[in-house]
């Protein structure tokens, strides 16, 4: 409902719904109870604030309960610090304008002046309920973190906003009010309300609680079905249509329904199995109905429970997790992985970290999940250890002479495990894999990047026994451009040249040997 529907209709209560000549003596009566004792420290006389006469009892101590002996209310004893006390207190006024019933919440409150010992009062308006409407608050109130409520008094005019919280705002007393005038005309004049607290007379409603759930045509409708428990969401059963669109399962469940005295979660669970059996009632109906719908949303339940998993939250967070990496609908086929799903999430999140990007049924759905999982864990604790982090760093300054550029791309081995990995993420490749291999010098691998954009991967690179093994752009593309290729051949001839370099210095690095040939014998 937009703010200004809102402001349209509360203009309207505020023009047609007058209080009642009786309102003050109703208020006075409502917080008759608002008054306490007051001993003073000195004559130890007592002060009654609620008609203002005082006394002597010797025998009356701070925070005793007592009754006045003039008036005879009752109430607790303060001392010096009575100028703290205060009391709060909400009534209900419920009246009528047209066809729409409005139930107004005020609050009473009561404090004490230090100087005249005399109660003040004031009361102010903080809620609005309209049935079928909705429930709405002041801007005169502020709302905790728990829900609690604080109401400032003195607002001349208030604003209202929809309320969308779960307090009903009935717990408190009602200026009289005549039932049947306030329900004549509208659809609730037959509605059976009273039948309705009489049978749940248990659950402590009282008549304008049940008032807001019999405001829906669907209330008298679902009472007349003998579907009692289901009035108390007649609300989300007002529909329209035949059966099946009201209630979401076949019209022949209704006699199942009826016996079983069927709640809204029973409902629901009716929906999601689409089968009248009473053991799935008793099975599921203390399970988090969010978690059910999740598992049927991704149409994996029944795969799920027969793999011997039960419905809780961690394992549904395990599935969410899973589900970054895989389709939840492809593991119907998968029981290793259902068996075992922290085992299989914990591969594919190791997988994602290595820079591995399955797509295949057999990387994606191993038959031998379990070893490949510590396979991969291997390797990350490899990855990890301070020693293949130096490695990897020396081979990198080993290798760092076949560093080049051209002026648009430059090539550069591996610097890290870090970058090794992060490389495999962008390109979408196996090239974390190759840690080992890269380690033990068994392949270089390097990495170009378009000088523009140095920070975006561009080619994967191995070379290996004197000659490049592979080469990719990412997702396994092999789609070079011209340049490219041109560029990686320049490279190979810049390479040549250091390494022929290399061995030239090391043959003027020989040193000659000289014998002194006069100390051999003849």
């Amino acid at each position: 409902m937009k703010q200004e529907e809102i402001d349209k209709i509360m203009r309207i209560v505020d023009k047609r719904c007058r209080l009642p000549k009786n309102w003050e003596e109703f208020i006075e009566k409502n917080s008759s109870t608002h008054h306490i004792f007051i001993k003073d420290k000195k004559t130890k006389e007592l002060y009654c604030t609620h008609c203002n006469k005082t006394f002597n009892d010797t025998t009356v101590k701070v925070r005793d309960y007592i009754k006045c002996p003039y008036c005879n209310q009752e109430a607790i004893v303060y001392g010096a610090n009575f100028y703290n006390k205060y009391f709060i207190d909400s009534v209900l006024l419920v009246q009528r304008y047209d066809k729409q019933i409005v139930i107004r919440v005020f609050e009473i409150y009561s404090y004490f002046e230090k100087e005249d010992k005399h109660i003040h009062k004031h009361w102010i308006e903080y809620a609005r309920i309209l049935p079928k409407i909705g429930k709405f608050i002041g801007n005169n109130v502020a709302i905790g973190w728990y829900g609690n409520m604080v109401v400032y008094h003195g607002y001349k005019k208030l604003n209202w906003y929809k309320y969308n919280g779960h307090r009903y705002f009935t717990d408190f007393p009602a200026y009289p009010y005549s039932k049947k005038r306030l329900v004549k005309g509208t659809n609730l004049e037959y509605a059976p309300i009273d039948e309705f607290l009489n049978r749940f007379s248990y659950y402590g409603l009282n008549y304008l609680d049940v008032l807001q759930l019999a405001v829906y045509e669907s209330f008298e409708l679902l009472w007349k079905m003998n579907l009692c428990e289901l009035c108390f969401y007649s609300k989300r059963l007002n529909k329209k249509g035949n059966f099946q669109k009201r209630f979401g399962v076949p019209k022949d469940f209704l006699e199942f329904m009826q016996k079983n005295n069927v709640s809204y979660k029973d409902l629901i669970l009716l929906q999601l199995f689409q089968k009248a059996d009473k053991k799935i009632l008793q099975e599921y109906r203390w399970t988090n109905i969010n978690y059910l719908r999740f598992l049927f949303k991704k149409q994996i339940f029944y795969a799920f429970v027969n793999s011997g998993n039960s419905i809780e939250k961690d394992n549904i967070v395990i599935l969410k997790e899973i589900e970054k990496y895989v389709p939840l609908k492809k593991l119907n086929n998968y029981s290793f992985g259902l068996k075992n799903l922290i085992i299989y999430r914990d591969y594919l999140k190791m997988s994602e970290k290595m820079g591995l990007h399955y797509k295949s049924k057999k990387d994606l759905f191993p038959t031998d999940l379990i070893s490949r999982h510590d396979e991969l864990q291997n390797k990350i604790k490899v990855a990890n250890d301070m020693n293949t982090q130096f490695a990897t760093f020396l081979r990198y300054l080993e290798l760092s002479k076949y560093t080049y550029e051209d002026g648009k791309y430059i090539i550069f081995p591996v610097p890290s495990v870090d970058d090794l990995v992060e490389e495999g993420k962008k390109q979408g490749n196996c090239v974390a894999t190759y840690l080992d291999r890269y380690i033990d010098k068994e392949s270089d691998i390097y990495l170009i990047r378009d000088l523009t954009f140095p920070n975006n991967s561009l080619i994967t690179l191995e070379f290996k026994n004197d000659h490049i093994a592979q080469k990719e752009l990412p997702n396994h593309s092999r789609e070079f451009t011209e340049e490219q290729l041109n560029f990686i051949d320049k490279w190979l001839g810049y390479r040549y040249f250091i390494d022929q370099k290399e061995k030239y210095k090391k043959k003027q690095e020989i040193k000659v040997i000289k014998y002194n040939f006069k100390n051999r014998a003849a």
